[in-house]
C-alpha cells in the first residue's frame, strides 16, 4: 500500500454501499480508484526533488472517472521554474497516457506548475490568477493526491488554516472567508462558461449539462460542510469542516444529509447517476455536438439531461431550506450578502 492509498481508496463504505443501486457511480469509482493507485505507483520513482506533491482533480479527484474523462492534475513544486519541471509533466502526461485516458493539454491551465507560495500568497488580492485561485480551490473541493500525499495533506492544512484563522480567534465567526472565495470561484465557472460559449460552441451543450451536474457537486460538497459547521462554535466548527476534507463531494453531501436525518440524498444519487451513466455513452455524447442553442430542446439528449439537472439543483435547493433553524442565520446570510 502506498501513501496515498488512504485517499484513494473508499472513505466512507457506507456510501460506497449506496452506489450499489446506481451502477454507473459504482463501475466509475472503481475505475477511478485502479487509475489512480496504478498513476501513484507510477509517480512514486520517477518525478524529480522539485515535486512536493502532485493531485488529481476533476471527475478524477470525484472518483467519477472513465475512459471518456480527461485526468486533470495539479503539481505543486518548489520551483516553478526549476529545469526538471518539463520532464515531470511529461512523466505525467506518459503515465496518464498509459491507461487510455487523456491528459490535459500540455500548454494548459493544469499542466503548470505552481508553488505554496503562489497558492496562498495571493488569497484576496486584486491581482490574483484565476489558474491560481482554481488550482487553491480544487485542492479543497475536489482533490485526490497521487504523489508525496503527506505532503498533500500538509498543503492543505495550511490552505484551510488560512481560511479558518478569523474563526479560531473569535468562536462565533462563521467560515465567511472561505465561503466568499468558494462563492467567487464557482461564479467565475459559470461566467467563464458564458462567456466563452460562442468561441466553443461545438461544446457548449455538454459544458453546459456538467456546469450543472459535476460542478454543482463540486460545489453543494463543501457549501454544505460549511453550513453544517455553523451549528456548531469554535474548534468544533473548525473539526467538522477540516475532518470531512478527505472525504469525495459525494460522500461529504451523503455525510451532511445523514446528519439531518434526511432521506433525500437517494434523489441526489439517482440523478447523479443517470448524469454519470451518460458521459460515458458515446451515442449520446454525439448528440451534443454542434447542437444549435435555439433548438436544443428538439434533441433528446440534451432535453433529458436538462430536465434531470432541473431537478437535481431542486433537490439539493430543497434540502438548503429545509436548514433554516438548524444551520446558522449567519450562514443563510452569507449565501445572499
Amino acid at each position: 500500500m502506498n501513501d496515498a492509498d488512504r485517499w484513494i481508496l473508499p472513505v466512507e463504505p457506507r456510501t460506497i454501499r449506496k452506489f450499489e443501486r446506481y451502477p454507473a457511480l459504482q463501475t466509475n469509482w472503481g475505475f477511478s480508484v485502479t487509475f489512480l493507485r496504478g498513476l501513484s505507483d507510477w509517480c512514486a520513482n520517477r518525478l524529480s526533488d522539485n515535486v512536493e506533491t502532485v493531485a488529481v482533480a476533476g471527475s478524477f479527484g470525484r472518483l467519477e472517472g472513465s475512459l471518456e474523462s480527461d485526468a486533470d492534475y495539479i503539481m505543486v513544486v518548489k520551483d516553478p521554474q526549476h529545469p526538471s519541471v518539463p520532464t515531470d509533466k511529461d512523466v505525467l502526461q506518459k503515465g496518464i497516457s498509459s491507461y487510455g485516458v487523456s491528459p490535459p493539454n500540455k500548454s494548459g491551465v493544469f499542466s503548470q506548475p505552481r508553488s505554496k507560495r503562489q497558492l496562498m500568497e495571493p488569497i484576496g488580492k486584486a491581482d490574483e490568477k484565476v489558474d491560481e485561485l482554481g488550482k487553491r480551490m480544487l485542492l479543497l473541493l475536489e482533490s485526490r493526491p497521487i504523489y508525496r500525499a503527506e505532503c498533500f495533506d500538509e498543503l492543505l492544512d495550511q490552505l484551510f488554516g488560512r481560511y479558518s484563522e478569523y474563526i479560531t480567534a473569535d468562536q462565533d465567526k462563521e467560515f465567511a472567508f472561505l465561503a466568499n472565495d468558494l462563492m467567487r470561484y464557482f461564479r467565475y465557472i459559470c461566467v467563464n462558461y458564458q462567456a466563452t460559449f460562442w468561441r466553443q460552441n461545438e461544446k457548449w451543450a455538454l459544458r453546459n449539462l456538467k456546469l450543472r451536474h459535476s460542478r454543482i457537486v463540486m460545489y453543494a460538497g463543501l457549501l454544505f460542510l460549511l453550513g453544517e459547521a455553523s451549528k456548531h462554535s469554535g474548534q468544533n466548527k473548525v473539526d467538522t469542516v477540516r475532518n470531512h476534507l478527505q472525504q469525495t463531494p459525494l460522500e461529504r453531501l451523503a455525510w451532511v444529509y445523514e446528519q439531518n436525518h434526511d432521506n433525500g440524498f437517494f434523489r441526489v444519487l439517482g440523478l447523479y447517476n443517470v448524469f454519470v451513466s451518460r458521459l460515458s455513452d458515446k451515442k449520446w455524447r454525439e448528440q451534443l455536438k454542434d447542437l444549435e442553442y435555439e433548438g436544443r430542446y428538439n434533441v433528446g439528449a440534451f432535453a433529458e439531461m436538462k430536465a434531470n439537472s432541473d431537478a437535481f439543483v431542486a433537490e439539493l435547493v430543497r434540502f438548503i431550506f429545509a436548514r433554516r433553524g438548524q444551520w446558522s442565520e449567519r450562514f443563510f446570510e452569507y449565501l445572499f450578502f
